[in-house]
Protein backbone atom coordinates (compact mmCIF):
# COMPACT_ATOMS: atom_id res chain seq x y z
CA UNK A 1 0.00 0.00 0.00
CA UNK A 2 1.37 3.58 -1.05
CA UNK A 3 -1.96 5.61 -0.24
CA UNK A 4 -4.06 6.08 2.38
CA UNK A 5 -6.90 7.42 2.43
CA UNK A 6 -7.84 10.42 5.07
CA UNK A 7 -11.66 11.23 5.03
CA UNK A 8 -13.35 15.23 5.37
CA UNK A 9 -13.04 14.36 9.14
CA UNK A 10 -9.69 13.33 9.41
CA UNK A 11 -8.60 16.51 7.44
CA UNK A 12 -10.39 18.41 9.60
CA UNK A 13 -8.88 17.30 12.46
CA UNK A 14 -5.16 17.92 11.47
CA UNK A 15 -5.86 20.99 9.00
CA UNK A 16 -4.84 19.27 5.88
CA UNK A 17 -6.25 19.61 2.53
CA UNK A 18 -8.70 16.60 1.46
CA UNK A 19 -9.14 18.32 -2.04
CA UNK A 20 -5.92 20.46 -3.01
CA UNK A 21 -2.42 19.75 -2.82
CA UNK A 22 -0.97 19.66 0.94
CA UNK A 23 1.62 17.35 3.08
CA UNK A 24 2.22 16.35 6.65
CA UNK A 25 3.60 14.28 8.76
CA UNK A 26 1.46 12.04 11.36
CA UNK A 27 2.26 8.99 13.55
CA UNK A 28 0.36 5.89 12.13
CA UNK A 29 -1.17 5.10 15.16
CA UNK A 30 -2.65 8.45 15.53
CA UNK A 31 -3.98 8.13 12.09
CA UNK A 32 -5.48 4.77 13.07
CA UNK A 33 -7.31 5.90 15.97
CA UNK A 34 -9.05 9.09 14.14
CA UNK A 35 -10.86 7.12 11.83
CA UNK A 36 -14.40 7.39 13.68
CA UNK A 37 -16.00 4.62 11.83
CA UNK A 38 -12.37 2.55 11.53
CA UNK A 39 -10.49 1.63 8.58
CA UNK A 40 -11.25 -1.64 6.52
CA UNK A 41 -8.74 -4.50 6.81
CA UNK A 42 -6.21 -3.09 4.35
CA UNK A 43 -5.68 0.03 5.73
CA UNK A 44 -5.55 -1.25 9.27
CA UNK A 45 -2.60 -3.99 8.74
CA UNK A 46 -0.79 -1.18 6.64
CA UNK A 47 -1.01 1.31 9.95
CA UNK A 48 -0.52 -1.13 12.81
CA UNK A 49 2.52 -2.33 11.17
CA UNK A 50 4.07 1.50 11.78
CA UNK A 51 3.17 1.55 14.89
CA UNK A 52 4.42 5.11 16.58
CA UNK A 53 6.33 5.43 13.70
CA UNK A 54 5.79 8.59 11.66
CA UNK A 55 4.50 8.82 8.08
CA UNK A 56 5.46 11.28 6.02
CA UNK A 57 2.30 12.13 3.65
CA UNK A 58 1.86 13.97 1.03
CA UNK A 59 -1.17 14.60 -1.44
CA UNK A 60 -1.31 16.33 -5.08
CA UNK A 61 -3.99 17.94 -6.86
CA UNK A 62 -4.35 15.19 -9.16
CA UNK A 63 -4.94 12.31 -6.49
CA UNK A 64 -8.43 11.35 -5.90
CA UNK A 65 -9.85 13.39 -2.84
CA UNK A 66 -8.43 12.34 0.38
CA UNK A 67 -5.54 9.89 -0.91
CA UNK A 68 -2.29 11.03 0.70
CA UNK A 69 0.59 9.03 -0.89
CA UNK A 70 2.98 7.66 1.59
CA UNK A 71 6.74 9.06 0.82
CA UNK A 72 8.70 8.38 3.90
CA UNK A 73 8.71 7.14 7.55
CA UNK A 74 10.51 8.54 10.11
CA UNK A 75 11.58 7.31 13.59
CA UNK A 76 11.30 4.24 15.71
CA UNK A 77 8.55 2.27 17.60
CA UNK A 78 8.17 3.37 21.07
Amino acid sequence: MQQIYLDRDQCSQFQIEYFEKDAISLRADVILASKFSGYDDQHTSFLQEFRSRTLMLSRLRDHAPGWYTVINTLGRDL
